[in-house]
């Protein structure tokens, strides 16, 4: 795969590794470009011939290639004013050690182990509309990279990238419980007495379940008690569930 020279140098200081993929958000630009080149020409050939119509009184002929002529003018504005030309749309090259992040007027690349974070979204209009998803990734340093559906088949990307930090999180992260301390994921908090949302401790004995669906976050209780939040508002929500999926050895400690 042909990458940019700026692309491989940045990709080979990291120590990346393999190219794998390149996701361009700058294709549904590219896409949008030829489409109002299209129209506009169509509309350029159109209007003389209709004019030419009207003038030898062939009315319906005229007035209808006037008609196509405006309806063709009419989309290429929409385009113009709605399909984000003056947009600028990121580039992700994917490497088997981690990313570069371009096309937004600067150039970074990340090892894995320099990514912190990954909040997912995935928001549906409606029962027959996909779902458009958004992750946004957090550097070390607090950049956030947003990754959404100006990038072409961005689920795919994002479920790398969440499995990978997800690799690192969840045995960093479980080491502080071990130690006695607190992590915290949005809204929750995970201890060595158990799970916590706004100030609610439940201990590890009385945890029957902790998923993630439909965007929720879920601790449920084997009394019937729920826990949830957000997807989107509980960053890292994937190594909660499986950091919670580990059963500290003083889950039965009084909790707090």
């Amino acid at each position: 795969m042909p990458l940019p020279h700026p692309v491989l140098e940045r990709a080979a200081a990291h120590g990346l590794g393999v190219p794998v993929r390149v996701f361009d958000g700058r294709v549904g630009r590219r896409r949008a470009v030829g489409w109002l080149v299209l129209l506009i020409l169509a509309v350029l050939v159109l209007a003389p011939a209709a004019a030419s119509y009207l003038v030898a009184g062939r009315i319906w002929i005229g007035v209808l290639a006037a008609a196509v002529a405006v309806g063709y003018l009419v989309l290429a504005v929409w385009i113009l004013l709605r399909g984000g030309l003056r947009e600028r749309r990121p580039v992700v090259y994917l490497f088997d050690g981690g990313l570069v992040y371009a096309g937004t007027g600067r150039t970074a690349a990340y090892h894995w182990d320099d990514l912190s974070a990954v909040t997912v979204a995935g928001v549906r209009g409606g029962k027959r509309e996909r779902t458009r998803w958004q992750f946004t990734v957090t550097a070390q340093g607090g950049r956030d990279l947003p990754l959404d559906d100006r990038l072409p088949d961005v689920r795919s990307l994002g479920e790398v990238i969440v499995a990978e930090v997800t690799a690192r999180v969840v045995p960093r992260l479980a080491a502080v419980v071990r130690s006695g301390g607190t992590v915290r994921f949005g809204a929750f908090e995970v201890a060595q007495e158990g799970v916590c949302k706004d100030g609610q401790w439940v201990p590890w004995s009385a945890v029957r379940e902790v998923g993630m669906g439909n965007g929720i976050v879920r601790v449920s209780t084997v009394d019937g008690r729920e826990l949830t939040a957000l997807a989107a508002h509980t960053p890292n929500a994937v190594a909660f569930v499986q950091l919670c999926a580990w059963k500290p050895a003083t889950r039965d400690r009084p909790v707090r």
